[in-house]
């Protein structure tokens, strides 16, 4: 089981790297010809646009994390019978949260203009809003059969269709902007990429799972129904907590600054969200295999592989946020101009912001394998409310470093100690001491690497290109010798080697 739980995460692994890479290389060339083949009050609306879909998505409730903790025990105990109660119930769910999001959206479309400070001179702007809309509820209508496959570690599979789907959206999407610069159709290949996406996993779900083919209805037990509204409950309060600190800061920076600071930022987003998605298929692609783990009720094993987990999160986040900070400015410079640039302390926050919620991952990957989900259920509130009020007050004095500062105090705050705490007490049963000893020595260490790093970086002058290679060569020196240096006495250093070898062993063997 150890092996299977092993291979499966590599191998979603893989997948979910291969699929990021391409992901990120065609992104980035389509948001290069996007920038330069419209007009900046395009990249401002798309950001101020999709944090508004976001607000709304707040009605998927956090059902889909309860579903797929409560498909791992099912699956792990071939229960045919509960995951097609869990699949029918979650089907019911989706459906309303995509017609509740349709209809909302649509409610909303003459009050666009609260949401800027200036309203921009774009042509059919109220259209391209319900495209957003479209495409988002288009998002809920059949994606829920997927959740399925992932929690039975075949990941994979979705990110097999999820490549061939965006290859040709990315394509067309390309030639739209090229040939007729047109934002309305750059959206529409959006929308139909999305359904057929959808569609493609309920297709794959029914070919690998025909018991969901049943038209039988089958209700939830119960028990079953008491513990997942329990824990929805809980769930949406994290939902809030999260829509309110990760996808209000455009709303918030468009109606205080203005659009040109919101295209401005949802750049440096970009990069963030480019560099997340890398790691956050990492931590996917291990998720289904710690919810096996944790379902096997080993908890001597579960907290064993939590600090490797940790270990691998902490070099991984720390080396990105370095690489962020050190060469955001020169690719923001290669790609998009002069024009798009931010200040280096903006810039900083924004840096100090990703490790901070990079560093959760770990420990989210655990807290909902073990369906952690009610102990903390009021800690995301609080943290809302402090970044909307501490955002609010100080963007009105210093602009959108007050917004982003408003994230890094609701983080410390909240989430940052709150989660920890909870699955080392409900979950692993065992002192929190030893996380805050991890913790803090990954993190003195990510500090003093970046301050050498910033030293070195800082002599080399800009020069298109070069300086950007030869800051990049120097970040990942660096970060990689001062972490093998300082972490090479380490247990879970070991491990990884020892992961390494066995991986090119077994290469070998499948060769001959």
């Amino acid at each position: 089981m150890q092996e299977s739980r092993t291979e499966n995460t590599i191998r979603n692994l893989a997948y979910a790297w291969m699929n990021q890479g391409f992901t990120i290389v065609m992104n980035m060339v389509v948001r290069i010809i996007f920038v330069r083949t419209l007009s900046k009050d395009y990249v401002g609306i798309t950001g101020l646009f999709s944090n508004i879909i976001t607000v709304l998505s707040v009605a998927e409730l956090g059902v889909g994390s309860a579903i797929t903790y409560g498909l791992y025990a099912p699956l792990v105990e071939g229960n045919e019978t509960k995951v097609e109660a869990l699949m029918q119930f979650y089907r019911r769910v989706y459906i309303f949260v995509g017609g509740f999001i349709l209809l909302a959206g649509i409610v909303l479309t003459p009050f666009l203009s609260w949401f800027v400070k200036e309203m921009p001179d774009i042509p059919y702007i109220q259209i391209i809003y319900i495209l957003f809309i479209c495409n988002a509820a288009a998002s809920y209508f059949f994606s829920y059969k997927g959740a399925l496959i992932s929690a039975d570690q075949k990941d994979y599979v979705l990110k097999k269709i999820r490549m061939q789907v965006q290859f040709l959206m990315y394509i067309s999407q390309m030639l739209v902007l090229l040939i007729w610069k047109k934002y309305i159709g750059y959206l529409v290949v959006q929308v139909i990429a999305t359904i057929t996406m959808n569609i493609g996993y309920s297709w794959m779900a029914d070919q690998m799972y025909p018991y969901l083919k049943n038209k039988k209805k089958i209700s939830l037990e119960r028990s079953q129904l008491q513990q997942l509204i329990k824990n929805t409950k809980a769930l949406f309060c994290h939902k809030i907590g999260t829509v309110v600190v990760f996808s209000t800061d455009n709303l918030i920076i468009s109606k205080f600054t203005g659009l040109g600071n919101v295209a401005n930022y949802t750049n440096y987003s970009l990069i963030q969200e480019m560099l997340n998605g890398v790691m956050i298929q990492l931590f996917s692609a291990m998720a289904p295999s710690v919810g096996n783990l944790v379902a096997s009720k080993d908890e001597t094993q579960s907290i064993e592989v939590f600090w490797r987990v940790m270990f691998l999160n902490a070099w991984l986040y720390g080396g990105c946020a370095l690489c962020f900070f050190c060469l955001a400015q020169d690719f923001i410079r290669l790609c998009f101009g002069e024009n798009y640039l931010i200040s280096e302390d903006v810039l900083f926050i924004i840096v100090l912001n990703f490790y901070l919620t990079g560093m959760r991952r770990s420990v989210l990957t655990f807290k909902d394998a073990f369906g952690i989900f009610f102990q903390n259920w009021h800690i995301p509130l609080l943290e809302a409310g402090v970044n909307l009020i501490v955002s609010i007050l100080l963007v009105q004095k210093i602009g959108i470093t007050g917004v982003l500062l408003g994230t890094t105090i609701s983080s410390i705050v909240g989430p940052l100690w709150s989660e920890p705490y909870v699955l080392f007490r409900y979950g692993f049963h065992s002192s929190l001491s030893e996380y805050w000893k991890q913790y803090g020595k990954y993190f003195f260490l990510t500090i003093g690497t970046g301050i050498i790093i910033w030293y070195l970086s800082d002599k080399i002058p800009f020069i298109p290109v070069i300086s950007f290679f030869l800051k990049g060569c120097c970040c990942v020196l660096m970060i990689n010798s001062m972490f093998y240096m300082i972490l090479k006495k380490d247990q879970n250093i070991k491990y990884y080697l020892g992961v390494l070898r066995g991986l090119n062993v077994r290469n070998r063997l499948r060769r001959r």
